[in-house]
């Protein structure tokens, strides 16, 4: 029965550590780096003008897109896996390439994938400038798909502003995005988790966040994409402590848990309904949920408190977690 991520073959705790073991080996790269790896997009300086660089794939997703043969919502995934981490440290989406590896050419992927890229381009006000599709039949079974996206940033939001009292402002996710699925594909090859009743809501692409995180870009503090490990990654913004009660979420996480993930690790794992935070003074709040409203659900979900500490989650089930 699988209960924990690293039952379907991710460790997340291993990651970190070969996250932290790349990041040391490159950082003796850096001439004309801003910020280097360890957030949620890299930046450059080049004459005055700060270029910030990300990169990022649909990860196992793709497999279920193969199993329904639908790929147009992936394309979407790709450019949103990216550039809502470049708008996470207030970089304006420019551009975009992609990679499209597959294990042998299909005009019919590869069409219904650029439809999903242009549309998710179109979308981030981005520009798609170029690309690479490979056939390695000895590498890649079936298809794997990728993005590099490169942004311009004025001032840079990587939460040195943060301090106690600021509120968390919690954006509306479009389900699952695109994290977490060898847990899902384990809970579908088991049979806990309905194929036909939840296929749809599976294969929804995920979220961009870039139109309502620029319409409020000058009144926040810091924004942060909850992808893979979910909460835990608002570390990379601040390291005082922060306390979320989360809404009720969409109810395909609630299907995965009853499937057989525990409560805490879906925190762990999962956006849990909340695809995007960002964090904003206490007097700016009713002024930044005006803004953003019209574009995506959003909701105070947390504050920011005066100690160094740890992540405490009061989940939909009102169980207090710590991440």
């Amino acid at each position: 029965m699988v209960s924990e991520y690293k039952d379907a073959g991710v460790d997340l705790n291993k990651l970190k550590e070969i996250h932290r073991d790349i990041a040391s080996a490159i950082s003796s790269t850096y001439r004309r780096t801003v910020l280097g790896a360890g957030h949620y997009s890299g930046v450059v300086e080049i004459n005055g003008l700060k270029l910030a660089i990300h990169v990022d794939g649909v990860g196992t997703k793709v497999l279920l897109a193969k199993r329904a043969r639908k790929y147009r919502s992936v394309g979407i995934d790709c450019v949103a896996m990216n550039v809502n981490d470049l708008i996470s440290i207030g970089a304006k989406p420019i551009a975009l390439v992609d990679y499209i590896a597959m294990d042998q050419p299909s005009e019919e992927v590869i069409s219904e994938i650029v439809q999903g890229l242009v549309q998710g381009a179109k979308e981030s006000d981005a520009e798609i400038v170029g690309g690479e599709t490979a056939a390695m039949k000895d590498v890649v079974n079936g298809f794997d798909l990728s993005c590099t996206a490169l942004g311009v940033v004025d001032k840079l939001k990587t939460g040195e502003e943060v301090s106690p009292g600021d509120v968390i402002i919690g954006l509306a996710s479009n389900g699952i995005h695109a994290n977490g699925y060898s847990l899902v594909r384990k809970l579908l090859d088991e049979g806990k988790l309905s194929w036909k009743d939840w296929e749809e809501e599976l294969l929804k692409p995920t979220r961009i966040y870039v139109k309502p995180v620029l319409e409020v870009l000058e009144l926040i503090k810091a924004a942060g994409h909850i992808t893979g490990g979910s909460f835990s990654k608002l570390r990379r913004i601040t390291n005082y402590s922060l306390e979320l009660t989360l809404p009720d979420p969409p109810l395909i996480f609630k299907a995965i848990e009853q499937a057989g993930v525990s409560h805490e690790e879906m925190h762990r794992v999962f956006n849990m309904g909340i695809g995007m935070v960002v964090f904003v003074d206490r007097t700016n709040a009713e002024d930044v949920l005006r803004k953003l409203n019209p574009y995506v659900p959003s909701e105070i979900i947390g504050e920011v408190k005066d100690n160094v500490g740890q992540i405490k989650i009061t989940t939909y089930k009102s169980q207090v977690l710590y991440l």
